[in-house]
């Protein structure tokens, strides 16, 4: 595809008849330059400024870009908090006889969320000697658990919406792509890594244009520190996920730019030839205009962005995690499931029950046997703390089988309740690891709020765009180490070298760097042969302030070194025109 004709073709044609002649010679072949050899080449500065054009990409053209431009423009952060909640509601929703069908692991997670004080199993937890305490008194059991929690017996102890904060903060946003996502290198951020919104999960280009097949890819298996091979693994959340078309076949994006449309012309020193520097990358700033309304438009985005099939999975310890028996250390206790890594069911769930205790204010109940009247004995007395330490204490005077439960913080006795419960079936520690296999989850986002959020990044952030506009308008070629450039400014007037940065480096057919900018080991412009007194700065110019420039002028000498470590010295000679340089360089070494 050669897209780049189409928005060069117009702009030479009318500025045609107003830029001096350029005659087409046959280059001669390149041969490396040798030691104490001398060369003299010409470069030319030519603008060609073109006002809001417009470019329409398809779906097809889109997806033939290479994987290294799809999987990084990033589009937008989808906010995961609906997306939980819609699958976790549609799960606690699930009628009786259906939920009986799933999976055992998924039907036990079916009953967490279903859990009241009035279904509770507390057979196996250190609640189990309630049950006899209600039993020596003639109190429900489910009456005491339903007056600590603060629900009806038949209303659910755990909420969706506590679930989902739960899932988000313990799983979701502490997976490695779900806490940086990727952007283009600028001076700000090195490394091309952004901060991903709170509570979101990035979208890239890849995404949406593949029908979002990435996903389990994106959000699988990733090691916390990919620098680190001895880092831990987090274990991901989607599992699978099938059938979301979010961009239909008539999906496109127009963008409309204002840009100088040609490129900037250098040298490359090895063979004293000319290339060229895509001029894109210093034009970022300027190069689109979010204040008109059509400067980037997409199309044929699907209205119903609703997921059809979405399994999520969330992974348990393999041994029985006991809940603390301690009030220090502070505030949390003493339970080892704070000391598992934070995606594990154990530690999800106590964590949700502590979201859980915060919510119930404290208190202290007293029950008495059933049918005393006068001076009736308080046989039983339930306090809550402030700091969430739960004591159950029973009059002496009541006979029971076994000791009352023995204090401890509310989240530890649910920690051992829901871990209990996720083995009901005949499930060994181990065999919990948790799979929900839902249909038809909405996304949670409207197609109207996607496109105002890609647009409102891309206008905060052009440099995203970047790598699109320079797979488009493909100028870049060879390998120059300085190019010639014009500043607009006034303040700044006349001919100025530039010598390249990582982002002028031309791209392969992968958009990957087409050599290693790291063979440089001298940057910029020297005035001594050992390159030890550097004459250029990185000083604002139109805008630009990565480049190492130098003023040159008539009868000016320079040393520079290549990428190759050879050193080179230029001689400024006489302008042959307006817009054109003359150079000679000799190489040192």
């Amino acid at each position: 595809m050669h897209r780049h004709l189409t928005l060069l073709a117009l702009p030479l044609v009318l500025l045609a008849a107003c830029v001096e002649e350029v005659a087409l010679v046959e280059a001669p072949a390149a041969t490396p330059m040798q030691p104490e050899e001398t060369r003299v080449v010409e470069l030319r500065f030519l603008r060609t400024d073109v006002e809001g054009f417009g470019l329409t990409l398809g779906l097809e053209e889109i997806k033939a870009f290479p994987p290294a431009i799809l999987d990084n423009t990033w589009l937008l952060d989808l906010h995961a908090e609906p997306l939980v909640y819609n699958a976790l509601a549609q799960l606690q929703a699930t009628p009786t006889d259906e939920a009986y069908a799933l999976p055992t692991s998924a039907h036990n997670m079916w009953k967490l969320l279903t859990m009241t004080p009035d279904n509770i199993v507390l057979d196996g937890t250190s609640l189990g000697p309630l049950l006899g305490v209600g039993k020596a008194v003639g109190i429900p059991p489910a009456l005491i658990l339903g007056d600590l929690i603060g629900v009806g017996r038949n209303e659910p102890a755990i909420t969706t919406e506590l679930a989902t904060r739960a899932i988000l903060d313990n799983v979701i946003v502490t997976h490695p792509n779900a806490r940086v996502r990727r952007g283009p290198v600028t001076p700000a951020h090195p490394d091309g890594l952004y901060p991903v919104a709170p509570d979101s999960i990035p979208v890239y280009l890849n995404d949406v244009v593949n029908d979002f097949k990435t996903l389990p890819v994106s959000f699988g298996p990733a090691a916390e520190d990919p620098a680190d091979p001895g880092a831990a693994r987090h274990p991901g959340f989607v599992k699978a996920t099938s059938g979301l078309q979010a961009a239909l076949d008539d999906f496109s994006m127009t963008v409309r730019v204002d840009l100088n449309a040609l490129p900037y012309k250098g040298v490359d020193l090895t063979d004293a030839t000319i290339g060229s520097v895509n001029s894109i990358h210093s034009q970022v700033e300027e190069l689109f205009d979010p204040a008109d309304p059509t400067w980037l438009s997409i199309e044929g985005l699907n209205p119903d962005l609703v997921i059809p099939e979405l399994t999520m999975a969330i992974f348990e310890a393999p041994t029985f995690i006991a809940g603390g028996d301690a009030r220090d250390p502070a505030p949390l206790g003493n339970s080892p499931a704070w000391q598992l890594p934070p995606w594990q069911f154990e530690h999800l769930i106590a964590h949700l029950a502590r979201l859980r205790t915060a919510e119930i204010p404290a208190q202290c109940t007293v029950y008495s046997p059933q049918g005393q009247v006068e001076m009736p004995l308080e046989a039983v007395e339930v306090c809550l703390a402030d700091d969430g330490w739960t004591t159950i204490t029973v009059d002496d005077s009541v006979l029971l089988d076994t000791p009352p439960p023995p204090p401890s913080y509310f989240w530890d006795v649910l920690l051992e309740v829901a871990q209990v419960r996720l083995h009901d079936g005949g499930l060994a520690e181990g065999q919990g690891d948790v799979e929900l296999t839902l249909r038809d989850v909405p996304v949670g986002v409207t197609t109207e709020q996607m496109v105002a959020q890609i647009r409102d990044n891309f206008a905060a952030n052009p440099a995203a765009l970047i790598d699109i506009a320079e797979r488009v308008n493909d100028t870049a070629d060879g390998a120059p180490d300085f190019y010639y450039y014009q500043p607009q400014d006034p303040a700044h007037p006349g001919d100025w070298l530039y010598f390249v940065t990582p982002l002028d480096i031309r791209r392969d057919l992968q958009n990957l760097p087409a050599r290693d900018y790291s063979a440089y080991t001298k940057i910029g412009f020297f005035a001594d042969p050992e390159l030890t007194v550097k004459l250029s700065t990185t000083q604002t110019i139109d805008g630009d302030v990565t480049h190492e420039k130098i003023k040159i002028t008539e009868g000016d000498t320079l040393y520079i070194q290549d990428d190759e470590a050879r050193r080179y010295r230029l001689v400024v000679l006489p302008k042959p025109t307006l817009h054109r340089i003359s150079l000679e360089i000799t190489r040192l070494e």
